[in-house]
């Protein structure tokens, strides 16, 4: 009887984790067990690499440009971060100068609106004079060139286009 009620049979009974200490076996009741850190070890664990990966998904710069479904922009081998500029989008033979449908007549006149609201909202800075250009690759270069002319008749000394890095 008294080999029943050994330290020892108690001790091998149990698991290991579920041990608070070798000196109260059955635990102490208002501390926490050794098993209860693990989960919470492991719980802090996976927020942290789902905060690394929200963190590496999103892009701190945002969307900039809204590309259809149909337009498959250019290919370059080195490209500059986009910049927030004014935007010709030309898809399916429809031109959109800031999501605003133009026809290919009124491109300049609107140019020069858009420069003109900038100096008067900026009245202190220097007019960058900067269009980007977001085309689908198989854009007629006769269509891309008259957006071009365009844009250096309003002013744009700078014509940049959209594309994909390789």
């Amino acid at each position: 009887m008294l080999a029943n009620q050994s330290y020892l049979r108690q001790t091998a009974l149990q698991s290991p984790l579920a041990e608070g200490s070798l000196l109260n076996p059955k635990g102490s009741g208002g501390k926490k067990g050794l098993a209860h850190d693990l989960l919470l070890t492991a719980l802090i664990d996976a927020f942290s690499i789902l905060v690394i990966f929200l963190l590496m998904s999103f892009s701190s710069t945002g969307d900039l440009l809204s590309i259809g479904k149909s337009t498959e922009l250019p290919k370059a081998a080195r490209a500059d971060v986009l910049e927030r500029n004014p935007v010709v989008k030309i898809e399916e033979d429809k031109m959109f100068l800031e999501d605003q449908p133009i026809t290919n007549d009124s491109l300049v006149a609107s140019l020069l609106e858009l420069r003109k609201k900038f100096t008067e909202t900026h009245p202190n800075e220097e007019y960058p004079g900067i269009v980007t250009i977001q085309a689908d690759r198989r854009v007629p270069y006769s269509i891309l060139n008259a957006v071009v002319l365009a844009a250096s008749h309003a002013g744009f000394g700078e014509v940049r286009f959209a594309v994909i890095m390789k």
